[in-house]
């Protein structure tokens, strides 16, 4: 039972004294195994579905049976990933008041919890669904998004490149929403009068005689986008992998049939290699006879070719024309797509937007099986069946992979290799937020009126008991909506003191418009990476007035800096920056405000923010600070509201945030300069721990943690967390010096601990000498802040350590 630091002095346990000390031998690094040769693992997902199309959850490697070209495979493991929107309901975004309906939302992006997460790709074929149907791929988009739960992967493509050529996964996002209700089918008007070579009318146009295959490369550029999804997915890890891709036919380009087959083969080849499962769904109206005969569509899919511009007897004006049907001249079929990869071609469905839903909610629960492949490594197509042994069950899997010659693994890198340079090139080119390290990012965008503007970066590592690197290297790219690489730049975090978040800031150079932040991490061992991505836009003042993103504020031991935290304790000033913008801004007239709301819509705190001297006559950058004393604790609403001299048309951005207790039962704040008596716990001439000067420790992990880079065998004195803070500080570089603790006093949001050094004499030169001090503090409720004075400055009491 853990008891309190006081608790233990009452006991008289007497202090530890730590001497130097021999540390156990390492013991030796047990054998990696070894694998048979010839053999890799391949993995396939699957989705299992029994009574009432309801997933099956508890299978095992037992319950399935995979064939490889018709030779029945080991399977080494069968993993059950499932995504439910009833589960991600706990992580939805927190509802604001009512009061702040239309406020801009604080956006912190972050990879955590996306490692077995569902992908999705809509793939809105605007090079062939018609501006007449149009309407129902709109409905169908917004079905599939609607059904998507927030912690599941989305991107929203088109097969033309309009809209951003650059193809990555994101949680869903407004901005999904947007893309899909700004797609419009291909329509190209004709030149009136134009009397052009052989043309070919397909689908996708607008009218009889438009003549939209003036571009013959079509359909291979429509292939090429398939081939661009399958790229996308190879980077995605094991998951389940879904497109879904509104189309009504493969597409064929007389002009040039065998490049165009050739393409749809090459995209087909490039889904299977990265498992991912199709389902071309088709858009069209139905039209029901009344002469009995079957449901059809209400117009062709494969256009008219006319050959010749002269005028014939039987073919008419301007040569003659010919029926397509796309699906007999093309490379692989759309029936084909959908049963090799495990989906669908769907037709003839009246309610597209319910149909899509389904089919996202029956991708959410899947089965990735791993098993030794002796084709792997053979070029060529090969046959993959999946069974389930249980009765009833229902199994969909891809039914083939494809090998080609180039798709052996790369050779290990050398010894001598920058491992971190590569681990960091190949992190950040992946199209997906993934990895073993978790990230979180804040990005806060400048106005620009004329060239570059700036833009501040905010980057969080989230800590844990394995992560023990003394450094962070990161790798952060910028590039545009095409793809084009804008900034690339490359820095490092140090261990931050004990308590503190890995955190650090970075500011780049934007051009206007819209961009993608890749954030690149990596330990200097590269074995544990993350990469998380972020939008941005780059934009010029709207209006008489504009409101930028606001950035909160923290401040430790190297002053003030940004922060991504949203939970403080009570007492915590809340700080921020925000910059505005515009005419109103430009004539003096404009002013910000900070206010601090409760669950319930009710103003707490509100206080005016200052500005700062004009560095531009259009821009001014604001600082706030509100008030947490007394504040009961839960969830509260900072609200940063841009404000015309009217009154009218405030702009708002609100930041959710969580106030916490300093300590349950906590007492009322002490007032400011109140002395607070420090209590000795640990202290020696030694310690091998890599950070320097003062940290605070507040959990019991971290606490283990420096206590295992003392020279002992002793067990960690046990701490109650709950009632204690801990300050340690470890002997900086230089000449050997004893930290102490001067004084520690109250001030407003927490405690300031005093500190200074006192040199060392009388040690041998050859004796390693890192001293160090922890004490506690049962009086610290917030912020532990560490200033340092000269030893014939400090004039308190010196602690009894």
């Amino acid at each position: 039972m853990r008891v309190a630091i006081a608790s233990l002095l009452l006991s008289a346990l007497p202090v530890v004294v730590l001497t130097a000390q021999q540390t156990p031998p390492v013991q030796p690094t047990p054998e990696r195994p070894t694998f048979r040769a010839e053999v890799s693992l391949v993995e396939v997902s699957a989705v299992v579905t029994g009574d009432g199309d309801r997933p099956v959850a508890d299978l095992t490697t037992d319950d399935f049976e995979v064939l490889e070209d018709g030779v029945r495979r080991p399977i080494v493991s069968a993993r059950f990933l499932s995504t439910t929107a009833a589960a991600a309901a706990t992580r939805r975004p927190p509802v604001l008041p009512p009061s702040l309906a239309g406020a801009r939302l604080d956006e912190v992006v972050t990879n955590r919890d996306l490692a077995d997460a569902p992908a999705f790709v809509l793939l809105l074929d605007d090079l062939n669904v018609s501006a007449y149907d149009s309407h129902r791929a709109i409905r169908a988009g917004l079905g599939v998004l609607g059904a998507i739960p927030p912690d599941a992967l989305v991107s929203v493509v088109t097969t033309s490149g309009e809209g951003g050529a650059l193809i990555t996964l994101g949680r869903p996002t407004a901005t999904h929403v947007e893309r899909v209700k700004a797609f419009r089918g291909q329509y190209l008007t004709p030149t009136p009068g134009a009397a052009g070579a052989s043309w070919v009318d397909t689908p996708c146009s607008g009218g009889a005689d438009s003549p939209d295959c003036l571009d013959p490369t079509r359909a291979a550029r429509r292939a090429h986008a398939l081939e661009a999804v399958g790229e996308l997915f190879a980077r995605t890890g094991s998951r389940r992998k879904v497109l879904l891709w509104f189309v009504t036919d493969m597409g064929v380009s007389p002009l040039d049939p065998e490049r165009n087959r050739a393409a749809q083969s090459a995209g087909l080849q490039r889904l299977l290699r990265g498992d991912v499962t199709v389902y071309a769904i088709d858009p069209r109206e139905n039209v029901a006879p009344s002469d009995g005969r079957p449901v059809y569509n209400d117009r062709r899919t494969g256009g008219r070719m006319r050959a010749g511009t002269a005028d014939t007897q039987f073919g008419g004006r301007g040569g003659s024309t010919m029926d397509l049907n796309t699906d007999d001249m093309v490379g692989v079929p759309l029936t084909q797509v959908a049963r090799d990869t495990g989906g669908r071609w769907i037709q003839n469905a009246n309610n597209v937007e319910k149909l899509a839903s389904e089919i996202v909610t029956q991708n959410l629960s899947a089965y990735v099986l791993a098993y030794e492949s002796a084709a792997s490594a053979v070029a060529g197509s090969h046959k993959i069946e999946v069974k389930v042994k249980r009765r009833g069950a229902k199994v969909s899997a891809r039914r083939s992979f494809v090998v080609t010659p180039g798709d052996r693994p790369p050779a290990p890198l050398s010894p001598s290799a920058d491992v971190i340079t590569a681990r960091l090139r190949e992190v950040i080119q992946g199209g997906v937020p993934f990895g073993t390290l978790t990230l979180q990012a804040h990005a806060a965008p400048q106005f620009t009126s004329d060239g570059p503007g700036r833009v501040l970066l905010t980057v969080r590592v989230d800590d844990d008991a394995t992560l023990d690197a003394s450094t962070m290297d990161l790798l952060v790219l910028a590039a545009d909506d095409t793809g084009t690489v804008a900034v690339v730049e490359r820095f490092a975090m140090t261990r931050p003191s004990t308590g503190a978040p890995w955190e650090g800031s970075i500011t780049l150079m934007l051009a206007r418009g819209a961009h993608q932040l890749r954030i690149a991490a990596s330990t200097p061992d590269g074995r544990r990476t993350g990469l998380l991505l972020h939008a941005v836009d780059m934009q010029a003042p709207a209006d008489d007035l504009s409101l930028g993103v606001p950035t909160l504020l923290g401040e430790d031991a190297a002053g003030v800096r940004p922060t991504l935290a949203r939970t403080f304790v009570a007492g915590h000033p809340l700080a921020y920056q925000v910059e505005i913008a515009g005419d109103t801004v430009k004539e003096g007239r404009a002013s910000v405000r900070g206010r601090l709301i409760d669950a319930a819509g009710t103003t707490v705190r509100e206080q005016e923010a200052g500005l700062d001297p004009a560095a531009s006559p259009v821009h001014r950058r604001a600082t706030g600070v509100l008030t947490t004393d007394d504040l009961a604790p839960g969830a509260y609403t900072m609200v940063v509201e841009a404000r015309r001299p009217t009154g009218k048309g405030t702009l708002t951005h609100a930041i959710p945030l969580t106030i916490t207790p300093a300590l349950p039962g906590s007492r009322a704040a002490l007032p400011t300069g109140q002395p607070v008596t420090p209590l000795p716990v640990a202290h020696g001439p030694f310690t091998r721990h890599e950070v320097r000067g003062p940290q605070v420790i507040r959990t019991e992990r971290d606490w283990k943690a420096f206590w295992l880079a003392l020279p002992t065998r002793q067990p960690a004195p046990d701490i109650d967390f709950s009632r204690v803070t801990l300050v340690a500080i470890v002997a900086e570089d230089g000449p050997p010096a004893t930290p102490r603790v001067a004084r520690v006093t109250t001030e407003p949001g927490g405690v300031v601990v005093e500190w200074t050094t006192e040199p060392m004499a009388g040690l041998p030169a050859a004796d390693p000498v890192r001293p160090f001090v922890v004490l506690g503090l049962t009086q610290a409720e917030g912020r532990v802040r560490f200033a340092r004075v000269p030893p014939d400055e400090d004039g308190g009491p010196r602690s009894k350590e």
